[in-house]
């Protein structure tokens, strides 16, 4: 499915806008404060019914106003209409056949792939960034991992109560609940690794970007249990009942999963260079959508914050290449457009701010 248009109306720092789209890859450009990221914002919200900048969506409307609208037209002549009010949920429309829809309609068949401009990020962000990846796309991959992270939910939750009430008996019904959940959750986890591991030694994508960068050959990514799987799993929770009690949260399981990116058994951050570090956020997001397309009939849109932002030129090229050969649908933002001028495949549009507003133009 592919992306035609986009309107936004009182989002963030714009009254309105409306930009077509008219090419594979579409370039929004301006100064830092200018309102870009506002606009890949705006789509991804559509699209999924969340802010990747804030998880208060009140402060998604623009100051002074009620509410926020963002429509999106696909090819097909479908498209999604999503207004947000104040305090209230976000009221999702299909407009061809003005079917509401929930976030799980849009999850499910709206996917997008959002490479943010702080993702350094597998490299070193937080268990909880590296856990969102591999949950976003276990999603498309797995038909029941959305009941299995329920379930965790539902038993870190009772645990954590239990250990507030210091209610041992309770405490040991929820721990043999979590015992058994376990092996589920890293079985599930340690298979998608192994499919992203797979694809880094023999997909097209790390090959294409492996001329410029010989180190992919060494990348590969392990997977972290969210405890020291050294000693017996049930053990581990016995022993940490006095040290959880006093935190009142469980400290260590399947929940804290995350993973890793190593270079020759070396922590990847210790030898990459941030630019480097940006091709891995590209490549693994370029793996995530691939994984989906082979396990799907859908082709997420990719999303790209700041693209410019560390990435030299010659990664730069390489990553357009590989988007345009591919045919892979991509709006990204950056805060200038000299290095695509002179690409045809690239339609430019530039965001200004004037005051309290911002505008683009083509």
């Amino acid at each position: 499915m592919i992306v035609s248009e986009i309107k936004i109306e009182n989002f963030r720092c714009y009254e309105f806008a409306e930009i077509p789209i008219n090419g594979l890859i579409t370039l929004i450009h301006g100064e830092n404060g200018s309102g870009k990221s506002s606009i890949i914002e705006a789509i991804n919200f559509a699209v999924s019914g969340k802010s990747f900048r804030t998880s208060d969506q009140n402060v998604i409307i623009k100051k002074g106003e009620d509410l926020a609208q963002t429509f999106i037209t696909f090819n097909n002549g479908n498209g999604i209409k999503i207004t947000k009010k104040k305090n209230q949920r976000s009221k999702i429309l299909q407009s061809k056949d003005k079917k509401l829809l929930n976030y799980a309609d849009l999850v499910t068949n709206y996917p997008t792939c959002l490479v943010e401009n702080k993702e350094f990020f597998f490299t070193t962000s937080t268990p909880e960034q590296k856990r969102a990846y591999l949950n976003k796309t276990l999603f498309y991959v797995e038909q029941n991992i959305k009941t299995l992270l329920n379930e965790l939910k539902k038993i870190i939750y009772q645990r954590a109560a239990c250990l507030k009430k210091r209610d041992q008996n309770q405490l040991i019904y929820w721990d043999q609940k979590l015992v058994e959940i376990e092996p589920i959750i890293t079985k599930t986890n340690t298979n998608i690794i192994k499919m992203i591991n797979d694809m880094l030694e023999k997909s097209s994508i790390r090959k294409h970007f492996e001329e410029k960068n010989p180190w992919l050959a060494d990348l590969t990514i392990k997977y972290s249990k969210g405890y020291e799987d050294i000693d017996d799993f049930h053990e581990i929770l016995q022993r940490n009942h006095e040290k959880d009690m006093i935190l009142k949260r469980t400290s260590a399981g399947p929940h804290k999963r995350s993973f890793n990116l190593l270079i020759n058994d070396t922590e990847a951050h210790e030898i990459l260079s941030r630019g480097q570090q940006k091709v891995v956020s590209i490549i693994l997001h370029l793996i995530q959508r691939e994984l989906v397309c082979l396990n799907t009939e859908l082709y997420p849109i990719v999303l790209m914050d700041d693209i410019s932002s560390e990435l030299d030129d010659d990664n730069a090229n390489l990553m357009l290449k590989y988007l345009i050969d591919n045919s892979i649908q991509t709006i990204m933002t950056s805060i200038e457009n000299k290095r695509f001028l002179n690409n045809k495949d690239v339609i430019m549009f530039h965001v200004e701010q004037k005051g309290d507003k911002s505008n683009v133009r083509g």
